[in-house]
């Protein structure tokens, strides 16, 4: 993420800066479209020289060259726009990705102060990994089992405890099935849960929710790194824009409540990067990028909110587990008393 200096920010109130920091967003996305629509109309030569002139903006180092422009040019968001350590869905624009360009650096945060603090839940709760000798279950479709034992309730389990016994975090992990009777609607369920249960612990302010991701049945057995001499499966976070009103990029359009706000995308998003810097710190192949999407996930709910992929099917419930002490670690460094 992009460092504010210091020095510029001394005596700067937060809401200014996010202020001035949305206003010079705004302004370099105005810049970059202008470039666009200036050098479509132009020969090839005099394209170049405004694409030049628009594209990077100094102030968004991290913002790469325009694609060439000209009668041929599809719409503004095929422009790629990157940003350091995630990949961005087609469908998330460029103005979002400026923003998050432009995110702020995460404050350190108080977890461990003996109030539950962070919510471990599943909204894809079945969700399992490659079976081995030591981790056999009865496979519902899919790598799926209702046996807590061996699907992603058993990794959560993991981080609860770590959080609890190494560093005196308290972390409520919730047991509910949202995947029934239909898993397209299942984020419109855990949002459900995680209302109720930040209803009945007030001080939770952090809300992961847990899942593995897919790949092909066979071939990513050796997807996995080896930190401190131990098996782990790599990890991802998944942000939500909120941009297209959806749960998630198959759930139903959300139009009442809480379950129609947009998520404060810029914030969980520095979260994840926090994260993922960290974890990176750990091993180099540990994290893959951070995906944002342009659905919600119901990352409205807080400004601390992960969506988190531990491993996938090509992995084992061990390296899923192993991974947590990791995550653990780094999830008790945002408090600023742990190095990475």
């Amino acid at each position: 993420m992009r460092r504010t200096d210091e020095k510029t920010n001394k005596g700067t109130s937060p809401e200014l800066r996010r202020l001035i920091s949305r206003a010079s967003a705004l302004l370099a996305a105005v810049v970059i479209m202008l470039g666009l629509l200036v050098s479509s109309a132009l020969p090839d030569k005099a394209a170049e020289t405004v694409r030049a002139i628009s594209g990077p903006v100094s102030v968004f180092p991290s913002v790469t060259a325009l694609p060439s422009a000209g009668p041929q040019a599809g719409p503004l968001q095929t422009a790629p726009v990157t940003i350091r350590l995630a990949d961005a869905d087609g469908d998330v624009g460029p103005e979002v990705i400026i923003r998050l360009i432009n995110t702020e650096r995460v404050e350190p945060m108080t977890l461990s102060d003996g109030e539950p603090r962070i919510l471990i839940y599943h909204t894809h709760d079945s969700e399992a990994y490659r079976q081995t000798e030591g981790s056999r279950y009865e496979d519902t479709g899919g790598f799926r089992t209702e046996d807590n034992d061996f699907n992603v309730y058993a990794v959560g389990e993991e981080l609860k405890r770590i959080l609890g016994e190494q560093y005196g975090i308290i972390a409520v992990h919730a047991p509910e099935k949202h995947e029934k009777p239909l898993i397209t609607t299942a984020y419109t369920r855990s949002l459900e849960t995680m209302m109720s249960y930040k209803e009945r612990y007030p001080s939770i302010e952090m809300f992961i929710d847990l899942h593995r991701d897919g790949v092909a049945d066979t071939g990513y057995e050796d997807d996995f790194v080896t930190v401190d001499g131990r098996e782990c499966a790599r990890m991802m976070f998944v942000v939500g824009t909120g941009k297209s009103g959806r749960t998630s990029q198959f759930g139903p359009v959300e139009t009442e409540g809480i379950a129609a706000e947009t998520p404060d995308f810029e914030a969980n998003f520095a979260l994840a990067q926090k994260l993922t810097e960290t974890l990176l710190s750990y091993n180099d192949r540990f994290m893959r990028n951070i995906n944002i999407k342009s659905g919600k996930y119901n990352q409205q709910v807080s400004d601390k909110c992960l969506l988190i992929e531990v491993g996938h099917n090509g992995n084992t419930l061990e390296q899923a587990k192993n991974s947590m002490a990791w995550l653990a670690r780094a999830i008790a460094g945002l408090g600023g008393e742990l190095q990475p």
